[in-house]
């Protein structure tokens, strides 16, 4: 196929490139040049006879245009091209993580979730399907375990082929990780929860609020919800257990070993005698997802 007369009528053609930035404009104009003049049919060039074309990055050097044309081996067939103009077949054409667009979009919404595991915080994802225009690909549930507290998390897994099943899901603080594996499908963005915080009760003074005292810092925040339980009273009656144990408040840190809850216990008729704790249960927080080949926020 001998196409130098076209070539020749193309001036963005005429001048090779030095630049890295030359050689990509050139490229582009290149293949623009090759949609002109090719046929297309099934969206293949076959050719005959001299050089083999592998393609366009082989330009440079490998292929010579001293006479403005390219000539490659019998019956060759270079596949691909169809899918230059805009619309390709199927998305595994492009990067998991598609430039500025959302080429998918998650089933469930919100997969991912987090909670306290004790000494550190947990990232739990759900099982769920990445939906796409060619169809959708299946997820396995999963879960990232040993990570920091009230920490932002981007969550992924490494599938390049689109396989989809049982993936190893990973974590990181940096989106930039995303960026440089193109093979990164992006499940989302979740902060993980915060600590739970326990503190034995070692005394309980009655009023209006009333006032518990711990037996070491308690690590509470005023406006926490505070649960109480295992109270024990001098009884009989046992009027300060029944009104609090069992019972969550929002409690007022008053000092790193106190707290107020908004109960007037004045006229209760028992007194604290041991026991009781006070715990922290923090909220879970909100669950997050949404991501695929959309935007990262």
């Amino acid at each position: 196929m001998v196409v130098n007369s076209n070539l020749r009528e193309n001036p963005q053609l005429q001048k090779m490139p030095t630049t890295p930035q030359e050689w990509v404009h050139y490229q582009n104009e290149m293949a623009k040049w090759v949609l002109q003049v090719a046929q297309f049919g099934n969206g293949s060039i076959t050719t005959s006879t001299g050089v083999q074309v592998n393609g366009l990055d082989e330009i440079e050097g490998a292929v010579h245009l001293g006479d403005g044309s390219i000539k490659t081996s019998a019956e060759v067939q270079i596949d691909g091209l169809g899918e230059m103009p805009g619309i390709v077949p199927s998305e595994q054409s492009l990067q998991m993580i598609s430039t500025g667009n959302r080429g998918s979009l998650q089933d469930a919404a919100t997969p991912l979730g987090s909670t306290d595991a004790g000494a550190s915080a947990s990232i739990s994802i759900d099982a769920h399907g990445l939906d796409m225009p060619s169809g959708t690909i299946s997820y396995n549930a999963g879960s990232i375990t040993g990570l920091a507290y009230e920490t932002a998390y981007y969550v992924y897994c490494l599938d390049p082929t689109y396989a989809g099943g049982a993936v190893t899901y990973l974590e990181t603080t940096s989106s930039t990780t995303l960026m440089s594996n193109v093979g990164a499908y992006y499940v989302g963005k979740i902060t993980t929860s915060t600590a739970a915080a326990t503190g034995n009760i070692s005394a309980i003074t009655k009023g209006s609020p009333t006032t518990f005292t711990t037996s070491a810092v308690h690590g509470f925040v005023t406006g926490y919800s505070i649960d109480i339980a295992s109270i024990v009273d001098d009884g009989p009656g046992g009027d300060i257990e029944s009104t609090f144990n069992g019972n969550s408040y929002t409690c007022t840190v008053t000092s790193t070993t106190q707290f107020t809850v908004a109960v007037d216990s004045s006229s209760l008729v028992n007194v604290w005698a041991s026991g009781g704790t006070a715990t922290y249960d923090p909220p879970i927080p909100p669950k997050g997802g949404g991501g695929g080949g959309g935007e990262i926020p």
